[in-house]
């Protein structure tokens, strides 16, 4: 019988991102790009993303991005509203997007059938081509990831973070947004030949048991997506916030040696982040930094650099940002004896309503 390596596929699917988000944008782009024709005269007048889990910090994403690139107020929605309450939500002249990467999402599905009945254009985004979401969809992306095997999403969350930066691409005919999706895979890869230099790292933190994850902009889904992973596959009590909202409260809980990591790259949001870094510190805290910029990078305790010297544009730095994130979750699983190819209790697929 062949011996089971802990954490195999996990890994194989952290490595593959470059080749699977390359695979993506050759086979959708010109798709996307077609189907937002219409857009460009008369875009959507808001956007709504409904998403779980994972998915949701994806939809994290696509609000900063959306509002920033093409100017369309965008929200998250509480799928309940339609699953549960099953209220009627004036949706006219929207774009309801679903994000499920398995299809089978039943409330991510429910906010697409109502909405779809009251008006909006739906979207499916989805590593699933014949699924559920597909099904009641006007339109799908489909994220060409091929199966993911472990139950920690990897590649189909980097994957789904593309769709939407070539659906902002589209929608605003933005071709430097379009170079932009070009740069990814290398980025991703150039922090893939850090593996070794953050796994050795990551040793540091083989008894850490509790933790805070802070991004901003962009990176908030990347601080959300850091600590789910962390949760996951080494059970780690990680708790992700948002800079500004760290110091409204929670920042009470930050002693001698309490651990922040902090996600830090180059743009407007920096100087916001490095403040809190500046008053954890004060505190006695232990601060992390994952990204790009130098000056964050120099004031850390423990300090993860990424693509070093390079011009990396804020709104694709969470693709890095979130392989060194996946490379740090899956060595610190491996560290306290876990699997996290198979975390306790948890199903590739999970159903809610």
């Amino acid at each position: 019988m062949e011996k089971t390596i802990p954490g195999r596929h996990m890994l194989a699917e952290i490595r593959e991102q470059p080749l699977a988000i390359t695979r993506l944008v050759e086979a959708e782009l010109n798709h996307v790009w077609a189907m937002a024709e219409h857009w460009h005269s008369k875009p959507p007048r808001f956007i709504f993303i409904a998403a779980r889990g994972t998915s949701d910090h994806v939809a994290l994403y696509g609000k900063y991005l959306f509002e920033t690139m093409n100017g369309i107020p965008t929200g998250l929605a509480a799928p309940s509203i339609s699953s549960v309450y099953q209220a009627k939500v004036r949706v006219e002249d929207a774009l309801v997007i679903g994000i499920s990467q398995s299809g089978e999402a039943a409330d991510v599905v429910a906010v697409l059938e109502q909405a779809k009945r009251n008006g909006a254009e739906t979207l499916a985004i989805t590593n699933v081509s014949a699924s559920p979401i597909t099904a009641v969809a006007d339109n799908t992306i489909e994220l060409h990831a091929h199966p993911e095997l472990a139950v920690a999403a990897t590649k189909t969350y980097s994957s789904s973070l593309t769709a939407l930066l070539m659906l902002a691409a589209a929608i605003g005919h933005d071709d430097t947004l379009c170079e932009y999706l070009r740069r990814i895979p290398a980025l991703m890869q150039d922090v893939l030949c850090l593996e070794d230099q953050i796994r050795v790292k990551v040793e540091r933190f083989r008894y850490l048991e509790e933790c805070v994850v802070l991004g901003r902009g962009y990176n908030l889904g990347t601080a959300y997506e850091l600590a789910l992973k962390m949760r996951e596959t080494s059970y780690t009590r990680a708790q992700p916030f948002a800079s500004p909202d760290f110091v409204h409260g929670p920042i009470a809980i930050i002693d001698e040696g309490y651990p922040v990591i902090a996600i830090a790259n180059n743009g407007p949001t920096l100087s916001s982040v490095m403040d809190v870094i500046a008053q954890v510190q004060a505190r006695g805290a232990e601060a992390v930094v994952i990204g790009n910029a130098t000056e964050a990078l120099a004031i850390a305790d423990i300090a993860f650099p990424l693509n070093a010297g390079e011009d990396v544009p804020e709104v694709i730095s969470p693709f890095p940002a979130t392989v060194a994130g996946q490379i740090f979750a899956y060595a610190l699983s491996l560290l306290k004896g876990d699997n996290p190819d198979h975390p306790r209790g948890l199903h590739k697929v999970t159903i809610t309503h």
